[in-house]
């Protein structure tokens, strides 16, 4: 507007009118990439599908468990901070319980949001701020529409006479342009507001929005010649009518128009933002998370494996403690639980090896060799290390740390994965005797070669006879359904030779107990 009117060069006029133009070509850029999909990003809607698709094959991937058997969405949804995959579902996890104030186990909506309720406040705080460059267009305006107009600017002592069409038009253009841009950049930035789901860049992105608003003034400032700043600041003010009536209307339209903007960003983007968070959650963490499955593509069959509960809710695993512990020892010290391979393919083979094939590796058996102070090994240092080492991952294997002898873990050998027990106490366990508990005596259950050999050698001096129906047979029979179930993965109960052979049981059981009685029984 005062182009020509000040003391100044040909290229500080020309410096002031590219600046102009700057102004405009920055703000209209940063309007134009505000409404980009490549910047504003797709709806929050898009993730529910991607949800569950994730849920679906990825987060129930046995490949996927950690040491302690935990699944890969039970640590997601328990915001594991170890995670080294699926870190953006479990930065999702995170962004929707900060923004809707839920626990990690909350699956409805809470009274309290703080991310829709500083969301308001920042769509609020922006708003004013294109209020605030609404005005400042609205009164330049007003106040040139106010000078009279003539062909030529008439300028003294500081004030505007008259001003020509031309001049005008130029501020005419310019307002309205300024008015266009605020208006795109208010539509924009409140819908990249309603879309910023981390709580933590709520504020951030609203004063980044406020920036764009001052690149008039920081251009002003920091590029127009300083002379020319000093003329508009000593401009004589414009006087502009200002009436009772005028100021109550004004005020009224300020209140209905924030009002209305304000509840319909709520309406229309935060509730629905809201409801679909949940329903993101929902398919990311809903349901069961304590199971893996795995497809067998030769049987053709699709297996599943129940799983520990999260990080949080259960002790550390046999591997994690074992990794725990060598940690914080010396690189010379002997581990109490890991078992070292010295080569890169003899570890291979170690964890790929199967129990049957680990049970027939050793040459004797080794609590009664090497652990029971009668044994031949019992002095040898280096072979009473490599049993204690046994014993400390048996007593680890069922939750028993700190044992100290196959005794204390005795009430595990008939546990059905206590196969490192059996492995390491096969005395204790009934390896050695062919008379015990008979479920579980061989080498895929952890009885070595070893202490089956020593069994089979006890029988050289017996003879064969069936097995009476007491205490013992009983307890054989007991324990069929649990073994024959754990053995299959499925009950047996409901089976019909199963009801058969509770008849034979109890028959024979009976039979038994009359027959000590002096009674007489036939059946």
């Amino acid at each position: 507007m005062v182009s020509g009117l000040t003391d100044v060069g040909l290229f500080d006029r020309l410096f002031a009118g590219m600046l102009v133009a700057l102004n405009l070509g920055m703000q209209s850029a940063f309007s134009w990439i505000l409404l980009t999909d490549a910047f504003i990003g797709e709806a929050f809607e898009a993730k529910v599908g991607s949800a569950r698709v994730w849920r679906t094959s990825i987060a129930h991937d046995h490949k996927y468990t950690d040491f302690a058997d935990t699944s890969l969405v039970s640590r997601v949804c328990s915001g594991d901070g170890a995670l080294i995959l699926s870190t953006i579902q479990a930065t999702l996890v995170s962004h929707i319980n900060s923004y809707l104030g839920l626990q990690e186990g909350d699956f409805d909506p809470s009274m309290f949001e703080p991310g829709v309720l500083l969301c308001m406040l920042c769509i609020l705080l922006w708003t004013l701020c294109v209020y605030k460059e609404y005005r400042r267009i609205c009164l330049e305006l007003e106040a040139a529409i106010g000078i009279p107009k003539s062909r030529r600017t008439v300028f003294r002592q500081n004030a505007f006479v008259s001003i020509s069409w031309g001049r005008f038009l130029v501020l005419l253009v310019t307002s309205l342009a300024r008015a266009l841009i605020a208006s795109v950049l208010l539509f924009a930035g409140i819908l990249w507001l309603a879309r910023t789901t981390s709580i933590q860049e709520l504020m951030l992105n609203a004063v980044a929005l406020n920036a764009i608003l001052d690149v008039d003034e920081f251009l002003f400032a920091g590029m127009v010649p300083i002379k020319t700043q000093h003329f508009i600041k000593e401009l004589q003010p414009i006087h502009v009518k200002y009436s009772r009536i005028r100021s109550q209307f004004e005020s009224l339209f300020h209140c209905v128009s924030l009002l209305l903007l304000v509840s319909a960003s709520y309406f229309l983007l935060l509730e629905p933002l809201s409801d679909t968070m949940l329903s993101v959650k929902h398919e990311l963490c809903g349901g069961n998370q304590t199971f893996v499955a795995a497809f067998n593509p030769d049987t053709q069959f699709t297996f599943g494996k129940v799983t520990a509960d999260s990080r949080s809710a259960r002790d550390l695993s046999t591997t994690e403690m074992a990794v725990q512990s060598q940690v914080l020892s010396g690189p010379l010290d002997r581990s109490g639980l890991l078992r070292f391979s010295p080569t890169v393919d003899q570890f291979q083979e170690d964890i790929s090896r199967s129990m049957k094939e680990e049970a027939s590796l050793y040459p004797f058996c080794t609590e009664t060799m090497i652990m029971q102070e009668d044994g031949p090994f019992h002095k040898d240092e280096g072979l009473q290390g490599i049993a204690r080492q046994l014993l400390n991952n048996a007593a680890a294997s069922v939750g028993r740390v700190g044992a100290q002898s196959c005794h204390e873990l005795s009430d595990f050998c008939n546990a059905p994965d206590a196969r490192l027990v059996r492995l390491v106490c096969g005395d204790t366990c009934g390896c050695t005797d062919p008379t015990r508990f008979a479920w579980y005596k061989v080498e895929s259950q952890g009885c070595t070669s070893a202490c089956l050999q020593a069994g089979r050698m006890s029988l050289r001096n017996r003879s064969c006879q069936d097995s009476p129906a007491d205490d013992m047979w009983n307890s054989f029979w007991t324990a069929y359904p649990s073994v024959l179930s754990g053995w299959f993965g499925r009950t047996i109960q409901s089976n019909r030779l199963y009801s058969l052979v509770q008849q034979t049981q109890q028959a024979q059981f009976l039979r038994f107990r009359f027959r000590v009685s002096g009674l007489g029984f036939r059946v």
